[in-house]
């Protein structure tokens, strides 16, 4: 079996480490243009990270293997147990998950797939678009809004949950439309099959109306969009705790500890989005003071939502925080 890994620069010297007894798999840091002579694609790195060469591999049919830090919204295994996920895939024990996907088309272009959500928005912030929303050709409703989510199940725990969608098991075979900060109450979110192509047409703004794909791709759209089912991503699964069951219980416990001082929240988040950071990085990234950071990360250890580490880079030893994994 031949394999391809692809990985954060920060953490090559980790992974290479980790894979020493498998020289069947390649380790790059950057994504080729032919992968077509291997059997399967590991995507190490923060949610981010895998996301985006998930678009890149857009065309790819074969099995991927994501691996995170921590118990990530993405990622099939922590890092620490991709040895034991390799020796598991190159015995051929390993399941495989078909995830849905979305296929955007705008103004007759295809788009990457979208693995979370499809969002529609206009370019500027405080300012509505009015839409008309149809389903298989069905007329539902028209409305002003503030913009329109699509969600997968995968997606349903991100940015379609904080507009007031509902949490779909990953294993549903469905989609979720979002109207988000409808001016009409009765704009409700709706579930449609995963079959179904809808349509979002009469477009107007005062602003230019972008299709955000995953958060990362942003295309300006005319006055109609069309999405339909992509073709799934066939996510491997190598026992234990799923990682979208082990999502589900992670922003469940995240809600349950609403008491959290507003700055320990937006560390878990932004833990959550980048993965493994230092204090210092910490620090950076949300330029909160140093007093205020260490008082908030020794509250989220205390409640068991982070974990403290210490990994290799470079030549040292640094300390790390990430999200603590559900995994044993």
């Amino acid at each position: 079996m031949r394999g391809l890994l692809i990985t954060m620069p920060s953490v090559v010297g980790e992974v290479k480490k980790l894979i020493n007894d498998y020289s069947s798999f390649n380790v790059v840091t950057e994504l080729s243009d032919d992968v077509s002579n291997y059997d399967v694609i590991g995507i190490i790195g923060t949610d981010r990270f895998i996301i985006m060469n998930l678009h890149k591999l857009n065309s790819w049919e074969g099995p991927v293997l994501t691996v995170g830090f921590g118990l990530s919204f993405l990622n099939s295994v922590d890092i620490a147990n991709l040895d034991k996920a390799l020796s598991t895939i190159v015995s051929g024990s390993y399941d495989v998950e078909e995830i849905l996907r979305l296929s955007v088309n705008v103004k007759g272009k295809k788009l990457p797939n979208a693995i979370n959500e499809v969002a529609i928005f206009p370019a500027k912030s405080a300012i509505t678009l009015e839409y008309s929303l149809y389903v298989n050709n069905e007329y539902l409703w028209h409305d002003v809004a503030d913009g329109l989510i699509i969600s997968t199940p995968t997606g349903s725990t991100a940015y379609a949950m904080s507009a007031g969608g509902p949490l779909i098991h990953s294993r549903a075979q469905v989609f979720e439309i979002v109207p988000v900060n409808s001016t009409n109450l009765a704009r409700v979110p709706v579930i449609v099959p995963s079959d179904s192509v809808i349509s979002i047409k009469d477009l107007i703004s005062r602003s230019r109306i972008e299709v955000i794909i995953d958060g990362s791709i942003r295309t300006y759209v005319s006055n109609e969009t069309k999405i339909m089912p992509g073709k799934p991503l066939k996510l491997v699964r190598v026992g234990g705790v799923s990682s979208t069951v082990g999502r589900y219980e992670k922003k469940v416990s995240l809600l349950a500890n609403m008491d959290l001082p507003p700055s320990a929240k937006f560390i878990l988040k932004i833990l959550e989005y980048e993965g493994r950071l230092t204090q210092r990085e910490i620090v950076e990234k949300t330029m909160l003071p140093s007093r205020t950071v260490r008082n908030a990360l020794s509250i989220l250890i205390r409640k068991g939502l982070i974990q403290r580490q210490v990994i290799i880079r470079g030549n040292k030893e640094v300390i790390v925080y990430s999200l603590k994994s559900t995994e044993q």
